[in-house]
């Protein structure tokens, strides 16, 4: 059996938040292997295989030296996802697009792991490495560029989208494909509305991945993670990728099984 390390920011400690790899944890330890969590820069504990859990947009360059300390470290290239770096819709202020547009920030779930973890920082009096961003509660829409506001364009680190929804006449959808190694699970969600989020979940039904999208986990060298995104006038749409995916009361109630699907594809990463 193996020793599986979680790796994780010092800030992290004690935040007990409901990520899925934790839930995948239980069933490695069911089935013998051995899984700790390492927070912080000190020295970490020997093992066959890490997981970068580490819950920034950018991991920093300090943590990303931990990963030396392993045979493999799974997500070990996954070191930015910011949206810029996988979005093919970014607009400019004066460009052409006559649509509806969205903004959002560069960083991950709208800024806010590392706002809670620069919270944490100053809270304790600790030295803090992660840059301050803006904080989004939601994603705005906008009928056209010309309506988005000012600081939308002079804010560092909000970006402006194409709004491209999947939607008919039953309502509105997202796409979610979750993965570890082999092991995955794609779904299209419908909601009532176009901001789609856990709790407006209504039904569910699996769907292929298109090559697209794989095509994008295999640039951007994901091992685990989850891909949210849409089918839009025939053409697929990523709207975020995320290697610290959550399991809320919200997707367990409408996904539960999802760790005994995924849990297996740990086997890839060992032997």
């Amino acid at each position: 059996m193996a020793t599986i390390v979680i790796l994780e920011h010092e800030l992290q400690r004690g935040l007990a938040l409901p990520y899925l790899v934790y839930a995948l944890a239980e069933r490695w330890r069911a089935a013998g292997h051995r899984v700790l969590v390492h927070h912080g820069l000190g020295r970490p504990p020997t093992g066959d295989l890490a997981i970068n859990n580490i819950e920034l947009t950018r991991t920093p360059e300090a943590y990303r030296r931990l990963f030396e300390q392993y045979p493999r470290t799974i997500n070990a290239s996954v070191l930015d996802i910011s949206k810029s770096r996988f979005s093919r819709d970014l607009l400019g202020s004066g460009s052409d697009w006559k649509g509806p547009v969205i903004v959002k920030t560069e960083a991950n779930f709208g800024g806010k792991p590392e706002a809670l973890l620069r919270s944490r920082a100053a809270s304790a009096g600790l030295a803090c490495d992660i840059p301050a961003g803006p904080v989004a509660d939601g994603y705005p829409t906008y009928p056209s560029l010309q309506h988005v506001p000012p600081r939308a364009w002079t804010t560092p680190g909000l970006i402006v989208e194409k709004f491209l929804p999947e939607k008919d006449e039953r309502g509105y959808y997202l796409r979610f494909w979750l993965f570890l190694g082999e092991r995955e699970r794609s779904s299209r969600w419908r909601a009532s509305g176009p901001i789609i989020k856990g709790e407006h979940l209504l039904e569910r039904e699996d769907v292929e991945v298109p090559d697209e999208i794989r095509a994008v986990r295999a640039r951007l060298g994901f091992d685990f993670g989850k891909f949210d995104y849409v089918r839009h006038d025939g053409r697929f749409v990523l709207l975020d990728v995320n290697r610290t995916p959550s399991f809320t009361p919200a997707i367990r109630t409408v996904a539960g099984g999802l760790p005994d699907v995924l849990s297996p594809g740990i086997e890839n990463f060992l032997g």
